[in-house]
């Protein structure tokens, strides 16, 4: 088996970030995007010829994008829970004024 190149490991770090994103697990798709812009970032820093800086530096735009696409994912995901917990709080006088339900021992 040989080692893949670091654009094809690169890819298939964005299609796990992806991945993460659709099962709302952004904390790591966020992180795989971090590893992949830190790889790009070492990867410019050694790079010579202008052709590969300029595509490195394209790619990195293209990863920043997607970073920005799923931060805001997050963000609306973090807004809906906390609005629900904003509701439950704002019922809980209400809740706390009806009766207990019976338990199986206790109905009549």
């Amino acid at each position: 088996m040989r080692d893949p190149s670091l654009r094809e490991r690169w890819d298939a770090w964005m299609v796990q970030a992806e991945r993460f994103a659709r099962r709302e697990n952004y904390i790591d798709a966020l992180g795989r995007t971090r590893l992949v812009l830190s790889e790009i970032d070492a990867a410019l820093a050694e790079a010579d010829d202008d052709k590969e800086r300029t595509e490195l530096t394209r790619y990195r735009a293209y990863v920043e994008r997607r970073m920005k696409t799923i931060r805001e994912q997050f963000d609306a995901w973090n807004a809906k829970i906390a609005a629900r917990r904003a509701q439950s709080i704002a019922q809980a006088d209400e809740e706390m004024k009806r009766p207990l339900p019976y338990g199986p021992d206790e109905r009549l």
